[in-house]
């Protein structure tokens, strides 16, 4: 049971592709509009309720039935449950004795979760069989906040398949995009509709790199609800600071590892995750990264350019950037709490090591 949307979406229908036919027969459940770049080949129902009537607790009541019927129909071995409501359906159905075995998953640190939701999961923690969580960070979150028994969680970090077909040249790529071959191009690939991701800290943060390099160029990979959501903000205030020209939303792109080799950099700048995959599509594609510090983002760049948040009490603030014709050297703002780092990279094992005080980036030819 998931919604097949973001990050989440892509992972899981990407990991059931790899699974062999003849030894499992899945089925999606789904609350939400299929919106992956992947396209699924096995069956997808959907339960999730729409229109004006789609309200708390209306709209739990009838998608808990519809979950009900589509396992009663095809009863389940095993149930693998993704996002709170979907762990809530598939707890309840585990207690009145539907479901067999229930895994769970934690994918982020529960930021949209509050004290009702945690409520909720602490008062039904018993009932999962396993659950698995995307990094180190995560499962610490669970355990504290959910209270789980430490032997039911176990981590099973997030991961891209290394294999990829025959791209276009980095050229090509850049001309569809609207940029010449020489320009610093630095990229995000994110939700746009989650202020959690901090899109605004990395818009805030152009304007000081424009003052050193004019001609540095910068494209944000993601979909919206168009105007009228969360990037209808991000564009106005991209307008704001005098930076609309320099900054491309290229919206959403089901397709988009195509695009990691027109990048110098890709920057993360979220107050909290599990474990990016847009950190890992970067690495697998040799783009060198800078992220904040959250979540299990330490876990993978450990040898990478990554920047400390301030205090959770604090708001995390994104670094200033000057590009030389050496790399891309990033330098702190005045924004409290942010730590600098010395990013070099070994042409040999192709690894970065933070050692100094101030952030660069070098291109190893």
């Amino acid at each position: 049971m998931a919604d097949l949307g973001g990050g989440t979406g892509d992972h899981l229908l990407s990991m059931i592709r790899l699974w062999d036919p003849r030894a499992w027969d899945s089925r999606i459940l789904s609350a939400a509009p299929l919106t992956s770049r992947h396209t699924p080949d096995i069956p997808v129902t959907d339960v999730g309720m729409k229109g004006r009537l789609a309200r708390f607790p209306l709209a739990q009541i009838v998608t808990q039935y519809r979950v009900a019927r589509a396992l009663r129909q095809h009863p389940p071995d095993l149930v693998h449950s993704y996002f709170f409501w979907s762990i809530m359906y598939g707890r309840f159905l585990k207690r009145i004795g539907r479901i067999g075995r229930l895994i769970e998953n934690r994918e982020d640190e529960g930021f949209a979760w509050g004290d009702r939701e945690y409520a909720m999961l602490r008062r039904t923690r018993h009932l999962p069989d396993r659950v698995i969580c995307v990094s180190e960070a995560v499962r610490k979150v669970a355990l504290e906040r959910e209270e789980l028994d430490p032997h039911r969680t176990v981590v099973v970090h997030n991961g891209v398949e290394l294999e990829t077909q025959a791209s276009e040249s980095r050229e090509e790529v850049r001309r569809e995009l609207g940029y010449e071959a020489d320009v610093p191009l630095v990229g995000m690939v994110s939700n746009l509709n989650r202020p959690i991701k901090g899109i605004r800290y990395f818009l805030d943060a152009v304007p000081l790199i424009l003052r050193a390099v004019p001609s540095a160029r910068f494209v944000i990979f993601g979909g919206g609800f168009g105007r009228g959501g969360h990037e209808a903000m991000l564009r106005d205030r991209a307008a704001a600071l005098g930076i609309a020209q320099c900054v491309q939303f290229a919206g959403f792109r089901p397709d988009i590892e195509r695009y990691y080799c027109a990048l110098d950099l890709s920057v993360l700048t979220s107050l909290s995750e599990g474990l990016s995959i847009a950190v890992l599509e970067s690495m697998k594609h040799g783009v060198p990264v800078v992220v904040t510090s959250v979540g299990g983002n330490p876990e993978v760049v450990v040898t990478s350019c990554r920047l400390a948040t301030p205090e959770p009490s604090r708001t995390a603030r994104v670094p200033s950037c000057s590009i030389t014709s050496c790399g891309f050297r990033w330098a702190q703002p005045r924004a409290a709490g942010l730590r600098r780092a010395l990013a070099s990279r070994s042409p040999q094992t192709n690894t970065w090591t933070c050692t100094g005080r101030s952030w660069e980036v070098r291109r190893c030819e």
